[in-house]
């Protein structure tokens, strides 16, 4: 394998996309990383890192932006992408670029049909604990920094590999027209979330909470929303979910605890002014 190769520009990655095709490359290994709200409010993705067999770049996505080139990277009908346990990606994409992965195949997928584990950390040659530490790094930093960059990539060089062994087994045991039709429906699944709406489900108890009470739980997650919107931050670390249900004991008393939770290790608390503003803008989504 060559020295990888950081795409940061669009032309970098058109002449990349370009360079495959005149190769005959038709398959590649995929992967991605960024950020799902742990180090700033909106989901953002950073680099994509893949691998034909030969070459293997880091195309940075934060630099390039969400381009039409990148879509038609991620959706041209003549590369497919391997990847490994995909729906995580997926909803990646479509949230914060508008577009899916196509067409592609998910060794988990594989693994899952022929009775084997799902695991990839095995084939790969790295301990769960060193990649789960690696995929929750500052993605979003730069410049990128060499051991990420070495861990982005040693992340895709063996896709091509366990998939071609996966393969020979599903077609061996009369399973990949299966495995191909599935793989075929995942791209068209939609991950797309409303982020003012999961308070339905990830609202501690919610279901169990009376009607009057869940009402109050949707103020309260909305509000939380634009806090974290307006500064940039991740909301669990503005109110955390252990203390929502006290928050919205009173009705009368919300945002009075909202000041003190939020104020709580705060040399300089927060402006009154504009916690009633979101306050009520979060309580309006809720009148109409």
């Amino acid at each position: 394998m060559n020295t990888v190769q950081l795409l940061e520009t669009e032309k970098d990655l058109g002449d990349y996309l370009a360079r495959l095709r005149s190769r005959g490359i038709t398959t590649i290994a995929f992967d991605l990383e960024g950020d799902q709200g742990s180090i700033r409010y909106k989901y953002a993705i950073a680099i994509l890192q893949c691998f034909d067999g030969e070459e293997a770049v880091v195309i940075d996505v934060l630099k390039i932006g969400n381009c039409p080139i990148l879509r038609e990277f991620l959706t041209c009908p003549d590369l497919t992408k391997i990847m490994f346990s995909c729906k995580n990606d997926l909803f990646m994409t479509q949230n914060t670029l508008g577009c899916t992965i196509e067409p592609m195949r998910d060794i988990a997928l594989a693994q899952k049909m022929l009775g084997k584990t799902v695991n990839i950390s095995d084939h790969i040659g790295i301990e769960k604990k060193a990649k789960d530490s690696f995929q929750r790094a500052n993605w979003l930093k730069r410049p990128l920094a060499a051991n990420l960059i070495e861990y982005a990539v040693g992340d895709v060089l063996q896709l091509l590999r366990v998939y071609g062994d996966l393969e020979e087994e599903l077609i061996r045991k009369n399973l990949m027209n299966q495995f191909t039709a599935a793989s075929k429906d995942m791209p068209g699944k939609n991950y797309i979330v409303d982020q003012y709406e999961q308070y339905k489900e990830k609202f501690p108890g919610y279901e169990r909470l009376r009607p009057d009470k869940q009402k109050l739980a949707g103020i309260l997650w909305a509000f939380r929303e634009m806090l974290g919107e307006h500064f940039d931050c991740p909301v669990g670390y503005l109110i955390p979910k252990a203390a929502m249900n006290d928050i919205i004991k009173d009705k009368d008393k919300m945002l009075e605890k909202l000041e003190k939770e939020l104020n709580r290790n705060r040399s300089r608390p927060l402006e009154n002014e504009l916690l009633t503003k979101l306050f009520r803008k979060a309580w309006a989504r809720f009148e109409r």
